[in-house]
């Protein structure tokens, strides 16, 4: 029996074998795993062959019928279904196997809208992925909470609302209820629209009290200096690195626009970089001659080929585009490698806020910088503007003007 992947392989996968080489090859794997990958689906395509199973036979049902049969014969061998899963997506997409059944409608009411207004916060809204997860526990939170009151959307009113909001403030921080009520005012809104309830009640959801008391609090120079020179610029990971921190002390990007950035959003004619941000809005900002270095830096030295569009990849495979939470974890490491604990894409985008002020910029750029939609938004980082401020500043009564 053939053990590893490059050997001949006989039974129904054996015309697909190539392919599937190809595809572990442009996801990073290691030699040594794509041969124990290969050796089981080679043990797959003759147990197939045995039982008389053609391709179109190949089932989740029957890939787990398998693997319970190889686990009983080899003691040292436990293999599970996902040790298929790059197989099973690469045959589905090629069209030989069926795509799995969806299961049966078994949702709950509560749950039917949960999905409803889902739809609706993705497809109409365009809202980010973190936001609606946000905004449909929200939605949840207050349907459970009507529930237990023996109340629903249809019969609530807006003393439920006020007594739903104010119970917030004994559990979350200021910052996270104001979070929360931005979701519960759309959801009752919605609500409205579509008929659940009749009576218009985001407009009785009181607003949370202003997080301006709390003065924005970028990174010293020093501190920023050091948050760089923790990547080792000599290796790919460190060069990748590298490029996503200046990236965003200088733009004050966001993580999730950092993940989303692909290889044609960085316009090196013209100078420009494409953000696809909050809204599925896209806007282009200049691009800064020590990011764009950092960038081309990453792209000559860093970047494996061959795997995918996306700027930002994984080191380890399956090689593919860096999601939102592996950016903020970049970060953290390099916060963590600087001495500087706790520090996020959030404090980056205050920390290039906040230089844009020291150089001279006005609020009404940094807020386009950050694409803020609201000057409101912007008008928080007028606390550290303190050479604006003493312009502004009233004289003490009795003092030399």
């Amino acid at each position: 029996m053939t053990k590893y992947f490059p050997g001949p392989m006989t039974g129904p996968l054996a015309p697909y074998v190539a392919g599937y080489r190809e595809l572990l090859a442009g996801r990073g794997y290691a030699k040594s795993t794509a041969q124990q990958l290969g050796s089981l689906s080679g043990r797959l395509s003759r147990w197939m062959d045995v039982r008389g199973l053609d391709i179109g036979a190949l089932t989740d049902e029957v890939l787990q019928r398998f693997v319970d049969e190889l686990a009983a014969e080899a003691n040292w061998l436990r293999p599970t279904p996902a040790s298929f899963v790059w197989l099973m997506q690469y045959l589905r997409r090629l069209g030989v196997i069926p795509v799995p059944e969806p299961p049966p409608d078994r949702t709950s009411p509560e749950q039917i809208i949960l999905g409803r207004f889902e739809r609706y916060l993705v497809n109409e809204r365009g809202l980010a992925a973190k936001t609606v997860r946000h905004y449909l526990r929200t939605a949840a939170s207050l349907m459970d909470w009507l529930a237990a009151r023996s109340r629903s959307l249809d019969t609530m009113g807006g003393a439920e609302v006020i007594l739903f909001t104010t119970g917030l403030y004994g559990a979350q921080s200021v910052g996270s209820v104001k979070y929360t009520i931005t979701g519960l005012r759309s959801f009752l809104g919605w609500a409205f629209m579509e008929g659940l309830s009749d009576r218009a009640l985001a407009g009785a959801v009181p607003s949370a009290a202003s997080h301006y008391s709390n003065i924005p609090k970028g990174l010293s120079v020093p501190e920023v200096d050091a948050l760089l020179a923790s990547c080792g610029r000599d290796t790919a990971t460190g060069r990748r690195d590298y490029a996503i921190l200046v990236l965003v002390v200088r733009l004050g990007l966001r993580a999730n626009e950092v993940a989303s950035l692909t290889l044609t959003d960085v316009n090196w004619r013209t100078g420009d970089i494409v953000l696809r941000g909050k809204g599925r809005r896209e806007e282009k900002l200049p691009l800064p001659q020590d990011v764009g270095s950092a960038l081309a830096e990453y792209l000559r030295q860093g970047r494996p080929e061959g795997a995918g569009d996306a700027l930002f990849l994984r080191v380890h495979a399956p090689v593919g585009g860096l999601a939102s939470s592996g950016v903020s974890e970049v970060i953290l490491a390099a916060g963590r490698r600087a001495g500087l604990e706790g520090i996020h894409a959030h404090r980056l985008r205050h920390t290039a806020a906040t230089q844009l002020l020291r150089a001279g910029a006005s609020l009404a750029e940094v807020g386009q910088v950050l694409r803020h939609r609201s000057p409101a938004t912007t008008a928080q980082y007028a606390k550290v503007d303190h050479r604006s401020l003493r312009a502004l500043a009233l004289p003490w009564p009795g003092s030399q003007p």
